[in-house]
């Protein structure tokens, strides 16, 4: 396992080296040529799904989820892990009025999620899984002003999907990561998570005591509206890992230097060592 951590930081480096990720930018674009790569050289097959959302101020966005397929040895519905790509287009945590309008980089809040999946990716390709599994990176979590209806864009139009096909279609289970890369990462039970899905909460920070992964805390933390939230809504167990403890969040010193190796590869190895027990 210890040969993947520095390809965590690798995709980690190469995220932000492309500057913010907000839709529409240039280093949108370039994120999502960048998935697209590693999709082509990992999983069984991968699609970019374009959509258009109306915002709640009646602005029309296009925005793009990618989604890689590992086809499993076993017939038995998939896994959907998941994280977003995009980044905050505006630093609204700032107090200074001009540093409020400038994008974020986005580091941990976009980036951290996205590099533990990509390296997930090239370890599914190694390691084939005996249950399939789905990678879907989201567009547009970040997307929308405070209190706006503007987030998740991306998994609720995943999710509205789902909610049109036949249920023997679905995901098994979802589990999503989001800003697991800090420095002094503190993952925590996360309070909606527990409501949708506590068997595979446990599984996962059983896992990480076994491990001796001291980033994981089993006790209750935040109660979190994240891109798990749409799948939950229609009644797929979902899960969220994140530390809501951050204290660069949406604000633009979410920077590389806030982030560590240590705590990317703390999530990837939970993460990856707790697929064979999802039941």
């Amino acid at each position: 396992m210890d040969a993947y951590q520095p390809l965590l930081w690798d995709h980690l480096e190469k995220l932000c080296a492309f500057g913010p990720r907000n839709p529409g930018s240039a280093g949108h674009a370039q994120a999502r040529a960048y998935i697209r790569e590693i999709a082509g050289r990992t999983a069984d097959t991968w699609q970019e799904q374009e959509f258009e959302v109306e915002t709640s101020d009646r602005e029309t966005v296009t925005l793009y989820n990618i989604e890689l397929n590992f086809k499993g040895t076993r017939d038995q519905p998939p896994i959907l892990l998941g994280a977003h790509y995009d980044t905050r287009p505006y630093a609204d945590e700032e107090i200074d009025s001009v540093l409020k309008s400038q994008p974020i980089i986005g580091a941990n809040d976009g980036g951290s999620g996205t590099a533990v999946l990509l390296g997930l990716a090239q370890y599914l390709h190694d390691h084939p899984p005996a249950r399939p599994v789905r990678i879907v990176f989201f567009d547009g979590e970040d997307y929308g002003v405070r209190f706006s209806s503007d987030y998740f864009l991306g998994s609720t139009h995943y999710a509205d999907q789902l909610a049109g096909q036949d249920k023997t279609l679905w995901p098994h289970a979802v589990l999503v990561v989001d800003m697991v890369g800090d420095k002094d990462l503190r993952i925590l039970k996360e309070v909606n998570s527990t409501k949708s899905a506590p068997g595979l909460v446990d599984t996962l920070f059983q896992k990480a005591g076994e491990l001796g992964m001291d980033q994981f805390f089993p006790k209750y933390g935040y109660a979190v509206r994240d891109d798990h939230i749409p799948f939950a809504a229609i009644g797929i167990p979902s899960v969220l890992l994140i530390d809501m403890e951050y204290p660069h969040w949406h604000k633009l010193a979410d920077t590389l230097d806030k982030c560590s190796a240590e705590s990317l590869f703390a999530v990837f190895t939970v993460v990856a060592q707790s697929l064979p027990e999802i039941n």
